[in-house]
């Protein structure tokens, strides 16, 4: 899948990287998503430029907060989901994987149904293509 991600903390334009990374499967209790947006928040950016965070994996697929359309499903996760359009949060908190992805394998508990009157900034709920 296309992604970007960093592999040292630094300003934007210096650290990131865009390319091929391998699709997740979800585990036990997690979705998959394929993202439709991505939403940078001020904790995301403060972890790519290393203000009080580490590296703590190989690279980081940055932003915590999307949304976008459950494509599959782990073990334990009602298969209902699947087809869902949906919002998260904490994407990348505690882990290395973010939204800056095509896909994002999360927990289940965080995300939650996208509903079919908020429009993307494309158009509206109809324009969001599964």
């Amino acid at each position: 899948m296309k992604a970007v991600w960093y592999e040292r903390t630094g300003p934007a334009a210096e650290v990131l990287t865009y390319g091929e990374i391998a699709i997740p499967v979800p585990a036990a209790n997690e979705v998959r998503i394929a993202l439709k947006a991505s939403g940078v928040n001020p904790a995301d950016v403060n972890r790519r430029r290393g203000a009080g965070y580490a590296i703590d994996a190989p690279f980081i697929v940055p932003n915590s907060d999307g949304a976008g359309i459950v494509d599959a499903v782990g073990a334990d996760v009602q298969q209902e989901w699947i087809g869902q359009r949906v919002w998260l949060y904490n994407g990348q908190r505690g882990r290395n994987l973010g939204t800056a992805a095509e896909f994002i394998a999360i927990d289940a508990d965080l995300i939650a149904r996208l509903p079919d009157n908020v429009i993307s900034r494309s158009g509206p709920a109809s324009a969001f293509p599964a």
